[in-house]
């Protein structure tokens, strides 16, 4: 399979099943034209990449804000707002890959894009979708690359529903638990408190969202308890937590 994708292996408890799932990454195409946007995505989820099509920046940003993506392939001619003004607003929450593919093939739009506003690449159009794939494989290789774990404090045991810190084993709930094996799993990102929810309940839309904050101000007592200076998870107002460390190897 893709290099990109990777193979999740359980047993039950009795050790006579073996299930085998392939994690995708998620791509998000924001495009207005509908044949680019379905070629690329064919070529994507053929390599073993997920993808979610927006022919809009409103969508997509609505969209990013309830969903994790791992990379954004964004336009700048999009019929609601300019690409660039939806990057401008992706960059005031998160640090997400983001690869302009744009028509606009002046030097001022490509410095622009890439130095005034962050983003990680610049395709013009004609564009072929194999490139494409191509600087979507590239950027995400670059991030592992950046994300590549050091000696992370966290490890996790999904088996056993545990997760040590330090080499102390945290006393979560089972929400506290999915809530952060999330975050360590996703680090350096930001994560609404919306997403958040979703995770640790089947039906989010009925609870209150001040449950995340109950959550994590318990998620991190326990961490002072072992580091009372540990500052790992990170508050963003108005959206959201992220955890600034990187994930650690499980536990045997």
């Amino acid at each position: 399979m893709s290099e990109d994708g990777f193979v999740c292996l359980f047993f039950n408890y009795n050790g006579t099943f073996l299930t085998i799932f392939i994690c995708m990454q998620h791509i998000l195409i924001v495009e207005d034209d509908r044949t680019i946007a379905e070629s690329i995505a064919f070529i994507l989820e053929k390599d073993s990449f997920s993808c979610q099509w927006f022919d809009n920046g409103h969508g997509a940003l609505d969209y990013l804000d309830n969903n994790e993506v791992d990379l954004m392939l964004l336009d700048v001619g999009l019929p609601d707002i300019s690409g660039f003004d939806v990057l401008r607003k992706v960059r005031a929450k998160s640090d997400l890959p983001v690869v302009i593919i744009s028509a606009r093939d002046d030097e001022a739009d490509q410095v622009l894009g890439l130095e005034g506003l962050g983003a990680n690449g610049y395709i013009t159009k004609p564009l072929s979708p194999r490139l494409v794939v191509a600087h979507v494989r590239a950027q995400l290789r670059h991030l592992r690359t950046e994300l590549k774990p050091q000696k992370s404090r966290f490890s996790i045991n999904e088996a056993m529903q545990k997760i040590l810190f330090a080499g102390q084993e945290l006393v979560l709930t089972p929400a506290e638990f999915k809530i952060l094996s999330h975050l360590v799993k996703h680090p350096n990102r930001v994560h609404s408190r919306e997403y958040l929810l979703s995770i640790i309940w089947d039906r989010p839309h009925g609870s209150d969202v001040k449950t995340i904050n109950t959550h994590i101000k318990s998620i991190r007592k326990r961490l002072h308890e072992i580091d009372d200076k540990n500052e790992s998870i990170e508050t963003h107002r108005g959206i959201g937590y992220s955890l600034i460390e990187t994930l650690g190897k499980p536990l045997p």
